[in-house]
């Protein structure tokens, strides 16, 4: 063999020790990432995994549980304990993903950053591989709806009669709001919407009318004394309260004529008005019997002030010969016979009652 060939064979088997230890020799640091199954249906989870293996003397950063994995959910996730074999050490991060649409999807490429000591502050980047999952449809063949396509806009056609009938309506109602607030002040400003009411009755036309009333009675012929005397204080208070307009039916007597002083200003009506309540109330609640004399007398001065503080009206003023005038007439002189009467009565009677 000559030296040529001896050098060949000597290079070749050179080549080969290299070449067999350049195999053997491991890197650094080595990122793979796994998933058990790249095809799934909507819904389903797959278990990826990140798998670190370095060198003891390497620093990482390990991955976290808040993973960007692009469409992908993270649903739970495991970190179980790193273990080492052959002065290298292993790690795996595994975590339970989903996504909820069809297609397909890539979980990206996760970057891992190591440090070639402890102490060293400059770090590079290793990628773990992107995976592609295809996600399909749990619907297949005849099972898969078809796509309608989206109608197109309906259009409603303008209603004429409607919006008339509308307007008809809105216009009544805000007419019969309009009239109803015209009646509401009308009544409130007049006291009445239509036809007015009738005018009161003077206060001493009901006293005269109900005068009369009384004297015509037997009341006192049956001496019942407190009936008549009753009447005629209620007939006296009611006038009060209607002409003046005090609180007659209320009051005292002695209140009477305290508010009548502001309102008569003739001494000797205000004292006869005085007369007829007191009497009034002796009878009434003392039990007191008049005699015949102060009963006439009392029917004359009631009669008398209800003439001399009537409220005279433009009628009467003009017309003198009034009907309520002649009723006037026709009462004082009722009073004046049952006067005369009253003074034939005591000229047979005995000397004067005295109060009981």
């Amino acid at each position: 063999m000559n030296n040529s060939c001896k050098f060949k064979i000597v290079f070749i088997f050179t080549f080969w020790l290299v070449s067999l230890n350049a195999q053997t020799e491991k890197p650094l640091i080595e990122v793979r990432s796994v998933v058990d199954t790249a095809l799934i249906t909507i819904g389903d989870r797959v278990n990826y995994s990140i798998i670190i293996e370095r060198d003891e003397g390497l620093r990482i950063e390990k991955p976290g549980a808040g993973l960007n994995l692009g469409g992908f959910e993270i649903k739970d996730y495991d970190f179980p304990e790193q273990i080492e074999k052959d002065g290298r050490i292993i790690g795996r991060f595994n975590y339970n993903i989903s996504v909820y649409d069809t297609g397909k999807y890539t979980i990206p490429p996760f970057p891992v950053a190591y440090f070639p000591s402890d102490t060293s502050q400059q770090y590079k980047i290793i990628l773990a591989p992107a995976i592609d999952i295809t996600v399909m449809s749990v619907l297949t063949g005849e099972d898969v709806p078809k796509l309608i396509d989206v109608k197109k806009p309906l259009i409603i056609p303008f209603d004429y009669w409607f919006w008339i009938w509308t307007g008809l309506l809105i216009i009544l109602l805000v007419g019969g709001l309009f009239l109803g607030y015209y009646f509401y002040h009308k009544r409130k400003e007049r006291g009445y919407l239509f036809t007015p009411p009738p005018p009161p009755r003077p206060a001493h036309e009901i006293a005269f009318e109900e005068l009369n009333i009384l004297f015509a009675t037997d009341l006192l012929e049956k001496e019942r004394y407190k009936a008549f005397y009753s009447e005629l204080s209620l007939i006296m208070r009611t006038y009060l309260e209607n002409r003046y307009f005090i609180y007659a039916l209320e009051e005292t007597t002695t209140e009477i004529i305290l508010d009548i002083k502001k309102k008569v200003e003739d001494k000797i009506l205000r004292t006869n008005l005085e007369e007829i309540l007191s009497l009034s109330d002796l009878v009434k609640f003392a039990k007191y019997k008049p005699n015949n004399k102060e009963t006439a007398h009392s029917k004359s001065i009631t009669m008398d002030f209800i003439i001399h503080t009537k409220e005279e009206t433009v009628e009467e003023e003009e017309n003198t010969t009034d009907p309520k005038v002649e009723n006037d007439t026709d009462s004082m002189q009722l009073v004046e016979q049952a006067d005369d009467i009253a003074q034939l009565k005591d000229n047979e009677l005995e000397p004067e009652k005295t109060i009981n």
